[in-house]
């Protein structure tokens, strides 16, 4: 008896045994089932190939999140909009944000656990910061695997820009989240040039100044005859603006004949590879000295420090007569398409310091983050497959322009283009007026890939946008041979230097203004500028900078 009792207790335990290794294998092979799963890609069997239409064999919903403009009339009675369906085979919902509370929006959303986020974000224009964010917390979709196997227009971007481009949309952690807008505009990257009155030079027989010594003698005459002709001495020979993109450029125009300076890269440049910050050198102090001698002869108004890009406006076009004499900015757009003095300013080329140093103030066109697949889009490959439609040249020049034939037309025979000279020949003649309440388009607010071509490529009359497209060669020879461009930091580097750069910005802005119009000396203040920089942080400022520098660009 006491036998049979063994035997039974020895085949039950057998089968138990049996059963919980059958499980446990079972339980490892599901997980490393799942795993494969998670890191192969598959494509959704409701697609067709890479660049056949429609994309969805079996139409699909999606609701896309976007700002609402006041421009666009109509976003689903929208010849964009069904442009989109048609390609794709979809129907799209809009769910509306306030234009200007359309980030603080989703924040609450992602707060709130993210599941009431429409299937894609679009026109939000996250940071960096945020993106990586959201990524890291699952709210949004990684695209690598859509990149590789399931792109068709993107595929081509990449194999254009080369790997540059994707490491300005790869976040820290390896993954990209974004379909980007990356439109390469050439006169927006050159776009802080100096402006000068010609019949005043023509009335004192001057030519155009060349360096810094002729620009000074130029303006000193200008302040010392009364080239208006009014009687009075209320000629300003340069004036500048505290606010506005580009006329509040004008220290970074004159700084760059020194050492190049750029306040959209944080006064940071690169030497060699070297992330270096243009205020630490003492070029710095030699530009600072040049503006300051032309503030202190009436020659750089003070009130540039001060003024709104509103007031500086009314000062270039004044109605009782020419007073500005030069200015920066892209062009002097204030004046009106009747007013000859359209004609009269000329764009000048950089100006060479006493050094011989001449840089062009140059922004670099960079993606930005415009188009994202949230966590709760059923059908993720399907939405990806939409935003590299819209990074079509069709469809970019579509979410700019509207509608080809109705919208924006071929050039015509004898249509001239403002960039032919530089290579350029006119591809859109706009028959919509930018701005206007429209149906044609979400007002640009898309992704997309622009090149130089389509930028460059308008056909148009208007004697300043040729006078600057004529001057452009210069300012691009005069670029600085690097380019510190896009950086992707994380989120430790950025809350590490986001306080630094703060307290640098603020308190260069403030030390800038007061060495040039002369509250404080710059010479006899040198050391105690850069020991307060230091003190503030930013040698780590720089470190941190590099680092993620030599990261972002990592082949």
């Amino acid at each position: 008896m006491n036998r049979l009792r063994q035997t039974k207790f020895i085949i039950s335990t057998i089968l138990v045994l049996s059963i919980f290794l059958s499980i446990s294998l079972f339980g490892c092979s599901k997980d490393q089932q799942t795993s494969n799963n998670t890191n192969e890609y598959v494509m959704d069997p409701n697609l067709n190939p890479p660049g056949q239409f429609p994309v969805c064999k079996e139409k699909v919903t999606f609701t896309i999140g976007i700002p609402r403009m006041p421009q666009v009339i109509d976003y689903k009675d929208n010849s964009y909009t069904k442009a989109l369906e048609e390609k794709m085979n979809c129907d799209i919902q809009f769910e509306f944000f306030p234009e200007s509370e359309a980030t603080q929006k989703v924040e609450l959303m992602v707060a709130a656990g993210g599941d009431d986020l429409p299937d894609i974000l679009v026109g939000m224009y996250l940071t960096d910061k945020a993106v990586a964010t959201y990524g890291k917390n699952g709210m949004i979709v990684p695209l690598n695997d859509y990149y590789e196997k399931s792109s068709y227009y993107l595929k081509q971007v990449v194999e254009k820009e080369g790997q540059n481009f994707l490491n300005m949309i790869t976040m820290d952690d390896g993954n990209i989240y974004v379909v980007p807008t990356y439109n390469k505009i050439l006169q927006n990257e050159l776009a802080v040039r100096l402006w000068i009155y010609q019949p005043w030079l023509d009335k004192l027989g001057l030519q155009k100044p060349t360096n810094t010594t002729e620009f000074k003698n130029v303006l000193t005459a200008f302040k010392e005859n009364d080239l208006n002709g009014n009687g009075k001495q209320d000629e300003i020979p340069f004036i500048g603006s505290s606010t506005g993109w580009t006329a509040s450029y004008f220290l970074d125009f004159f700084m760059s004949a020194f050492v190049y300076a750029d306040r959209k890269s944080n006064y940071l440049y690169l030497d060699n590879g070297q992330i270096k910050a243009a205020y630490l050198q003492p070029e710095w102090k030699d530009g600072i000295n040049y503006l300051h001698d032309l503030c202190k002869n009436g020659l750089l108004s003070p009130s540039s420090f001060t003024i709104t890009l509103d007031q500086f406006n009314q000062i270039v076009a004044n109605a009782n007569g020419v007073i500005a004499g030069s200015f920066v900015h892209t062009e002097p757009s204030s004046l009106t398409v009747d007013d000859p003095r359209r004609t009269e300013y000329k764009c000048l080329p950089p100006l060479e310091g006493p050094k011989g140093v001449k840089y062009a103030v140059y922004t670099p066109s960079m993606p930005n983050n415009n188009f994202v697949i949230t966590k709760t889009c059923k059908n993720p490959e399907a939405a990806f497959r939409m935003g590299d439609i819209m990074c079509s040249e069709e469809m970019t020049i579509h979410t700019r322009f509207g509608q080809k034939g109705v919208d924006w037309v071929p050039p015509e025979e004898g249509d001239k283009g403002a960039f032919e000279s530089l290579g350029y020949p006119p591809l859109i003649k706009p028959i919509m007026v930018w701005g206007q309440p429209q149906k044609a388009n979400w007002q640009n607010q898309t992704p997309g890939y622009r090149d130089y071509h389509i930028g460059c490529g308008l056909v148009g009359s208007d004697p300043l946008t040729i006078e600057g497209a004529n001057v452009l060669p210069d300012y691009i020879a005069a670029k600085p041979k690097e380019v510190i461009g896009k950086i992707i930091y994380t989120e430790e580097e950025l809350d590490t230097i986001s306080e630094i750069q703060t307290a640098i910005t603020s308190y260069l802005n403030d030390m800038t203004a007061q060495y040039i119009v002369g509250t404080r000396d710059i010479n006899a203040d040198w050391e105690n500028f850069q020991n307060t920089l230091k003190n503030m942080g930013v040698d780590q400022l720089l470190k941190i900078t590099q680092q993620a520098y030599n990261r972002t660009n990592r082949k």
